[in-house]
């Protein structure tokens, strides 16, 4: 019990009961984890819990199909219905974007975590995964739209007292990566190291076909130490860090010019928490952390005020950026259990934001605007003025929260209330938030009904946060000269309401339909093709949709799964924040489709595995997001070639043209002597190289193609 409680530190307030229950895993893996798990004779493979959620474990995590592994982590949580993709990572889901919490080991994180922001999260050091999308329990703020939920490799009890793995990988565009994970201990004390670099000219999803100035290197490391102290405490400690330096890709245009951009990301995570078990029915957890990142964005040459348009290499815009971004926070929580199942934890958090930027751009090509723009000065021929920023704010989050989980029979009452207090510059917002969850187990047919509700108060992406409430950022919008509006934290109802049903012993399949209405409506704007997002906000938001997912369990040795899922996607506006240098896409008080819309999302997976020998196809489908008009740029050499996979659908909404992709891959490993194993893996991805886009002159993304057919191939060796 006290080796459970290290290995599951902060791990939320819902426990796995074992096999037949979430994430399907089997009583040996439940044993292996420290013997907490209740095995049943009757395969259960439905939960009545009232939340939405997904369970992801370590197998399908190991043998996900990607280029480079150590960077699959976006890639893995697309399997989850409702998911739509987007560029370098990024995805939408349930009609939001970039309000996701990643929670690992209890210690939340809700910094963005993708490629153009930070350093993503290697795979190889998580356990387990959960992807909760509705009924999030009031423990859950920052940005809990969706909480990824990770609990990561432990040393403690490994057999034999060590074991380690070493892999190789290499594809297509120059790309390679290597990676080390070992880690070991005893009953008392255990440790877990890994560690992971690679390399690739096709770093990111390029802003065209040709694939222009796009070399990019990344590496991270990761450390966790347990201590079991005495029969009450367990104490751990993690440390962590990445960096990550690319190009920035290129237009044709930009090519031709010489434009040699590059951005650095940088992060170090530490944190130390402990756990003291008064008996088997009450814990008491406290856990401080930090997490520091800076990125900076690197212009061809350096640009003097005065400048003039000749010899500009950088266009049509030159932008400098060099800021950082801090969590400093703490946390304590008490938990009370009875029962069999029912729980009962109340917590506070305190999480402090430090905040850095220094920003500069210019216009480097005079017919962007006109005398009398407001941005005419920073043009060569309004007097070749460069626009800076620097400033330094502090956001704060205080929080408060009760969690009561309580089993009544067939009944299932999730019932949670959470009060934030957020406070940046002239903006202070507070919110009381219940979140109710109800569900109800047929146990003679295997079916769960379950209803939620959360009222979340979300807050804004933190990267760039400091201009976007600027008066310098709003005078130079298409509001200037009215009165600011502030960027508040959004504010949002959110209500889901499912069906899951267990097919025999052979799966089971969940249905559900939520909706979400929101004030203060959240997403990025992207400048330029820059990688640099500044965060926005519309008057309102709408949000509908359905998803459906279906798993069939292992059958000699065949197994398959099935996501689908349906966005529909409305903003109301005006937008307000952000660096916003062009007129309004719509008048205040109009709604409007956003690029989380898609009609159609769907991920399929079919595995067989035997004897060491793994086979595997996966499919996704997307209809389409929402595009700009192709007419806008007509005659751009830069653009033209997206014109050809963008359409006009029903309602004379232009979208991305539907694209199927297809993934092969094949695996098998061998017993060596001892424990040790050795490990072939292929992927052949879009294995029939299909040409599409993800997004094309959106506001919020850009520009951006597909990855092209790739080969990869990866060899582990574990001793």
């Amino acid at each position: 019990a006290r080796r459970d409680a290290a290995v599951g530190l902060g791990r939320g307030t819902r426990r796995r009961r074992g096999q037949g229950a979430r994430g399907q895993e089997s009583a040996a893996a439940v044993e292996q984890e420290g013997g907490a798990g209740e095995v049943e004779e009757d395969v259960r493979l439905v939960e009545d819990h009232a939340s939405t959620h997904l369970d992801i474990d370590k197998t399908t995590i190991e043998r996900a199909p990607a280029p480079v592994q150590s960077r699959a982590m976006e890639s893995i949580l697309l399997a989850t219905p409702g998911f739509i993709a987007d560029e370098n990572g990024r995805f939408h889901f349930r009609g939001s974007h970039g309000q996701m919490t990643y929670v690992v080991d209890g210690i939340p994180v809700s910094d963005q975590m993708h490629a153009t922001f930070s350093n993503s999260l290697d795979p190889s050091q998580v356990e387990s995964l959960e992807v909760i999308t509705g009924g999030i329990s009031a423990e859950y703020g920052g940005k809990p739209v969706v909480v990824v939920n990770l609990t990561t490799k432990s040393g403690l009890g490994t057999p034999d007292g060590f074991e380690g793995e070493v892999s190789l990988g290499a594809s297509r565009s120059r790309t390679f990566e290597g990676g080390l994970n070992a880690r070991g201990g005893t009953d008392a004390f255990g440790w877990f190291v890994s560690g992971a670099a690679s390399e690739s000219d096709r770093f990111l999803d390029p802003v065209n076909f040709e694939n222009l100035h796009n070399h990019g290197k990344t590496g991270r490391v990761f450390s966790r130490f347990d201590w079991i102290l005495g029969g009450q405490d367990t104490l751990r400690l993690s440390v962590s860090g990445g960096r990550t330096e690319r190009d920035v890709a290129n237009l044709a245009s930009q090519e031709a010019l010489g434009q040699d951009q590059r951005a650095t990301t940088s992060d170090a995570n530490l944190s130390l928490a402990w756990t003291h078990l008064f008996s088997d029915r009450q814990s008491f957890d406290a856990s401080l952390f930090y997490r520091g990142s800076q990125a900076r964005l690197k212009p061809t040459e350096d640009l003097a005020e005065g400048f003039t348009g000749a010899g500009a290499r950088d266009y049509p815009y030159w932008v400098k950026q060099d800021r950082s971004l801090d969590n400093l926070g703490a946390q304590v929580a008490f938990t009370q259990r009875w029962g069999k199942e029912n729980l009962l934890k109340v917590g506070v958090q305190r999480i402090a934001f430090p905040i850095h930027e220094d920003f500069r751009f210019a216009l480097t090509e005079d017919g962007l605007a006109a005398p009398g723009d407001r941005l005419y000065p920073y043009t060569p021929a309004g007097g070749g003025h460069v626009f800076r920023f620097d400033a330094r704010i502090q956001p704060t989050l205080t929080s408060a929260y009760v969690q009561n989980d309580i089993h009544l029979g067939s009944f299932f009452l999730a019932l949670g209330l959470r009060h934030d207090s957020y406070r940046v510059e002239d903006i202070s917002d507070s919110l009381l938030q219940p979140r109710l969850g109800l569900s109800y187990h047929v146990r003679a047919t295997g079916t769960v009904f379950r209803a939620s509700y959360d009222r979340l108060m979300i807050l804004r992406e933190h990267e760039n946060l400091a201009l976007s409430l600027s008066q310098q950022a709003w005078d130079l919008g298409p509001y200037a000269g009215s009165p600011r509006q502030p960027l508040r934290p959004e504010r949002q109802h959110s209500y889901t309401y499912g069906v899951e049903q267990q097919l025999g012993k052979a799966g089971r399949i969940m249905l559900e339909y939520w909706e979400k209405r929101s004030r203060n409506a959240g997403d990025n704007a992207q400048f330029l093709n820059t990688g640099v997002l500044f965060p926005v906000g519309a008057d309102r938001g709408l949000f509908r949709g359905a998803n459906l997912r279906l798993d069939l369990v292992p059958v000699k040795g065949w197994s398959a799964y099935l996501s689908l899922g349906r966005t529909r996607a409305i903003f109301q506006a005006p937008l307000v924040g952000g660096l916003q240098l062009e007129a309004p896409e719509a008048a205040p008080g109009e709604r409007f489709l956003i690029d989380h819309d898609q009609k159609l999302s769907a991920q399929a997976g079919v595995v067989y595995e035997h004897e060491g020998f793994t086979a595997q196809v996966s499919g996704r489908y997307d209809s389409g997001l929402v595009a700009g008009d192709p007419a806008s740029v007509a005659g751009n050499p830069d653009y033209d070639f997206g014109a050809q996979y963008v359409r006009q659908d029903s309602e004379g909404t232009w979208r991305i043209k539907p694209r199927t992709t297809w993934n092969l891959s094949l695996g098998q490993e061998w017993k060596l002597a001892g424990k040790r194993r050795l490990a072939l893996g292929v992927d052949l991805l879009n294995a029939t190289d299909e040409r599409g886009l993800y997004n094309f002159l959106s506001t919020f993304g850009g520009t951006h193609v597909i990855p092209p057919r790739t080969l990869a191939g990866r060899v582990k060796w574990k001793f």
